[in-house]
């Protein structure tokens, strides 16, 4: 990459440098020309300036004799400009006998017609910048005046100054081109960096990351965006890792539990038809619990992906006070609710009931008969709190830090749960851009709360006071 670079920067300057070298020939060509035309003919006008009230054609012969040895005609003789005065019925004056500018092609307007002539002519090998005006006497033409300037020291000028514009284009070319090259360099020295970096990175060792010292320009960004990716790759390998090991360790017991009573039947010879029966219906709760394992695990697995949710809007009021009114099934306890929230938002209703079934029954799990299990939901500091909340056993501060980790289960729980509920819980929070709070106390109960983000909302208060009257003489 860095050579195609500094290849295209020095291509984009040659090409530059080249149209830049190209206009400044053309324009210096140009005004070199125009300055040579000004002399030819500020000359032709000094002449004429000079010529006195003439009576006829010998007096103007007898006084360009003169004017040609006069001092001021020594500029014409310096700058190499070839002066003629022809006359239609007489002889022609020349500084120069070699050179008839009266016989040229272009001369012919003036001689002919008495018409000015201006242009450039060829005479050999050289150029000359020719210029004429036709002489009146009253208002008779009676000749005219040629003023030819050689061009060639203006060429010479342009191709010095041609010759030093390339000059100075190729160096500085090349200088544009070394700096590139030392500029990309520099700049790509933190790519090679990473390249290198994410190179030495394997499965086996994610812990690694990309130092980068430089500014905060896109570069730091790539930088910032490839350690947030590898940093979110070791945690999902991480999680994988810990996955398959929570998962062989927790199926292990269910299979050897299942292997063990099978072996009983196997021992038996001939086997009593209750024990079958009995050894048939324990297989089976195992198989059921394995089969919840799984389909727990899946959910779990499911919920780390993005598009896990189906979103839509949905009723807190209704959504809470349905289930409040479900909680019956679930176990006899005295269900109601604490306030509603009031609003709509945009969430996956069967993951939110999923949430509050697995917090409903864990409430349930742990308290007795007859106990307070309430259900609300409130808007505060643009994040909407629902919670379940029950009047039970509660929780040690050390359970309550582990609670929600996966097959995690405390010093109270009779072992019938997977220890998966709450870890669910907490994963539905976080893919609706939430998080779980837990509050608890030993002996005095429990409330857990899912604090989603406000989102896109509907206040519907007076009906959200209705419902809540009606689960309150529901419960």
């Amino acid at each position: 990459m860095r050579f195609r670079l500094t290849v295209g920067a020095v291509l984009a300057t040659v090409i530059l440098v080249v149209l830049g070298v190209g206009f400044t020939d053309v324009l210096l060509g140009r005004q070199l020309t125009d300055h040579v035309q000004e002399d030819v003919l500020g000359e032709l006008a000094q002449f004429e300036e000079m010529l006195p009230e003439l009576a006829g054609d010998e007096e103007l012969l007898a006084f360009t004799r003169e004017y040609l040895v006069r001092p001021e005609s020594d500029s014409l003789r310096r700058r190499g400009m070839v002066f003629t005065l022809f006359l239609n019925r007489g002889p022609v004056l020349s500084n120069d006998v070699d050179f008839d500018l009266e016989t040229l092609d272009q001369s012919g307007p003036l001689v002919r017609q008495g018409e000015p002539v201006l242009g450039v002519v060829e005479r050999g090998a050289q150029d000359y910048l020719l210029a004429g005006r036709p002489l009146v006497l009253g208002s008779e033409t009676i000749g005219g005046v040629e003023l030819a300037a050689p061009l060639a020291p203006v060429r010479d000028i342009q191709r010095q100054v041609l010759f030093v514009l390339i000059l100075t284009a190729a160096l500085a070319t090349i200088i544009i081109g070394l700096g590139f090259w030392f500029l990309i360099g520099k700049t790509l020295e933190p790519v090679r960096r990473m390249t290198g970096t994410a190179a030495e990175i394997s499965r086996e060792d994610l812990s690694r990351r990309i130092a980068y010292q430089g500014p905060p320009d896109e570069l730091g960004e790539l930088a910032g965006t490839l350690n947030g990716m590898l940093a979110r790759l070791e945690s999902a390998f991480g999680a994988q890792d810990r996955f398959i090991s929570d998962v062989s360790h927790e199926l292990r017991t269910p299979l050897t539990i299942i292997k063990g009573h099978l072996q009983v039947l196997d021992r038996e010879v001939d086997p009593d038809p209750a024990l079958v029966k009995k050894e048939h219906a324990l297989v089976l709760d195992e198989l059921d619990r394995m089969n919840r394992l799984v389909e727990e695990l899946l959910t779990l697995a499911r919920l780390q992906r993005t598009d896990v949710l189906e979103w839509g809007s949905v009723d807190l009021d209704n959504l809470l006070s349905t289930l409040t009114s479900q909680g019956e099934h679930l176990g006899k306890r005295l269900w109601a609710v604490d306030q509603l929230p009031g609003v709509t938002i945009q969430a996956d209703q069967d993951r939110l009931t999923q949430a509050f079934l697995n917090l409903m029954q864990n409430a349930v799990r742990h308290t007795d008969p007859d106990t307070p299990i309430a259900l609300g939901g409130a808007v505060a500091d643009g994040h909407v709190r629902l919670w379940v909340r029950d009047e039970g056993a509660g929780m040690a501060p050390e359970v309550r830090e582990r609670v929600t980790e996966r097959f995690f289960h405390g010093p109270l729980q009779d072992g019938a749960g997977l220890g998966l509920g709450l870890a669910i819980v907490a994963g539905i929070a976080e893919a609706h851009g939430g998080k779980l709070e837990i509050e608890s106390e030993l002996g005095k109960g429990s409330t857990v709360t899912l604090v989603l983000p406000h989102g896109e909302t509907r206040r519907s208060r007076s009906r959200g006071r209705s419902a809540a009257h009606r689960a309150r003489g529901e419960g």
